[in-house]
């Protein structure tokens, strides 16, 4: 069910360090309606996995899909999302958000959420856009300009974000001067990151000392290794930190707890065995790092809403069921 508008602000402003969301001006519509037509004609026959569409840019894909999904729950890295067409719900940790045409969603940090597209249709699909940060450019721009990129900067620059990215996807039917403005243009989007509302959760991806950075770095840990038991005082080593400091600001970051973070991590995992392998539940339960299987069961139950074989047997229904469709 989507927020009210009050319960959204409200929602945005409680994680103002993870997400924020800006809606396109009507005066925009003609290049939102040209974003559309390209999205459309470059997914036309290549969309890949889940709907998603890699570009010649690394670290700009599109998103379409013509049905509504199932809850997924992923590990969103930094990047910003602009949804052209459709509607989106996220979750992060108790608060739930709705992305409509013109929102614009930018990440800034390694956030666990639960997202479901739920406006979609073969006649209007779900269509959207999405950049990864990178940590080096926004390091390089407050580093070489930071009277340019003060620490607290709030300045409204949507209209210049949403302008930064249409040059940015339009160059991709011109593949010779895209080889020449590609790295200016990013470096731009990034620019206009950095000057607004979440200029300053921005800005901590590129200082080397900042807490998001320090964070990144047990996060890294946990993902290389969720199978074996977490070490807080291995991770709190790796991000600088005492174990209590540690804590609060691994919470503060990624909305979770670190043992929290871990079994999302592992059920995520599970999730993909189970539906790409074919494997069987206790050795799924086992690989990814549970010693009950009928622990996993019920953990996976509370994420994916259904016990892992019955989510299976789901999943091949909806396969099937969008098979007869096509």
């Amino acid at each position: 069910m989507a927020l009210t508008h009050a319960r959204k602000s409200e929602f945005l402003a409680l994680s103002s360090r993870l997400v924020v969301s800006c809606r396109i001006a009507s005066s925009e519509c003609a290049m939102a309606d040209e974003l559309k037509r390209i999205v459309l004609r470059y997914t036309a026959d290549q969309c890949q996995n889940g709907g998603v569409t890699s570009t010649p840019v690394q670290g700009l894909y599109f998103i379409r899909r013509t049905t509504s999904s199932e809850l997924e729950h992923t590990l969103r890295r930094p990047l910003v999302c602009l949804v052209l067409q459709g509607r989106k719900l996220v979750t992060i940790g108790s608060g739930m958000a709705s992305y409509a045409a013109g929102d614009t969603m930018i990440v800034t940090g390694n956030v666990p959420m639960a997202s479901r597209i739920s406006e979609a249709s073969i006649v209007d699909p779900y269509l959207g856009l999405a950049l990864d940060l990178d940590t080096a450019v926004v390091s390089d721009l407050v580093l070489s300009a930071p009277e340019v990129h003060p620490p607290h900067a709030a300045i409204d620059t949507g209209e210049d974000l949403r302008d930064a990215l249409h040059r940015l996807v339009r160059l991709l039917d011109r593949p010779e001067s895209l080889s020449v403005l590609k790295e200016s243009l990013i470096r731009e989007i990034h620019h206009w990151l950095l000057l607004g509302p979440q200029g300053p959760a921005v800005r901590s991806l590129g200082l080397p000392d900042s807490h998001t950075r320090r964070i990144a770095r047990a996060v890294a840990l946990l993902r290389a290794d969720h199978s074996r038991p977490a070490q807080i005082e291995r991770l709190a080593e790796a991000a600088g930190m005492s174990r209590s400091a540690f804590h609060q600001h691994f919470r503060a970051v990624t909305s979770l707890s670190p043992l929290q973070f871990q079994k999302h991590l592992r059920l995520m995992e599970a999730r993909r065995l189970i539906l790409s392998k074919g494997k069987k539940m206790s050795e799924v339960a086992f690989e990814v790092g549970y010693g009950s299987v009928s622990q996993f069961s019920r953990e996976y139950a509370r994420m994916y809403g259904q016990p892992p074989l019955m989510d299976k047997r789901a999943a091949a229904d909806r396969q099937r069921a969008s098979g007869e469709g096509d």
